[in-house]
């Protein structure tokens, strides 16, 4: 059984993958990258929440975050100020216009953005993290073999029309 935010995961790189220009796109990546691997898009979903719907079958309303983290190189802060600011647009309506991955889930629970240019080096560098709340309703099977059929007796009592039902007399 793969957990279901591993398949958001999956969904939401596949979704990304649509995105012009990006060379690559990784999945909890840890490891630096070269400017020659820019434009690239990181996805992780490093955690999810789940609250308790009642005291009945285990039924939970789930929170998956799944964070993207996106960077580029250009020749200018302003260049890369500007790609950032596109690309974080892109990566917008990437993950909240895909039908596959939105059928997924019952709805965005929140979506944060934070954009950063870096000109510490001789590559001028345009970062965007984003966060999405991915909620869905995860229902786990009660174990043993599923009920197929109940066979019983009914007591009526002496009434012959119990509940609705006509019981025999004799």
């Amino acid at each position: 059984m793969t957990l279901y935010r591993v398949e958001l995961k999956q969904a939401a790189a596949a979704a990304l993958a649509n995105i012009d220009g990006v060379k690559n796109i990784f999945i909890d990546r840890s490891l630096p990258m070269t400017p020659g691997m820019l434009p690239a898009i990181i996805i992780s979903c490093p955690r999810d929440s789940g609250v308790s719907t009642g005291r009945a079958q285990p039924q939970f309303t789930r929170v998956s975050h799944l964070y993207v983290h996106a960077r580029l190189c250009h020749t200018s802060p302003e260049n890369a100020e500007a790609e950032v600011e596109a690309f974080a647009e892109q990566i917008e309506l990437a993950i909240m216009l895909d039908a596959a991955l939105q059928a997924m889930i019952t709805q965005v629970t929140e979506l944060d953005t934070e954009v950063e240019i870096n000109s510490r080096t001789a590559e001028h560098t345009g970062e965007v993290s984003m966060h999405f709340g991915l909620e869905y309703i995860e229902t786990y099977p009660p174990p043993g073999t599923p009920l197929a059929k109940i066979t019983g007796t009914m007591t009526a009592n002496g009434n012959d029309d119990f509940a609705g039902m006509q019981v025999p007399t004799t």
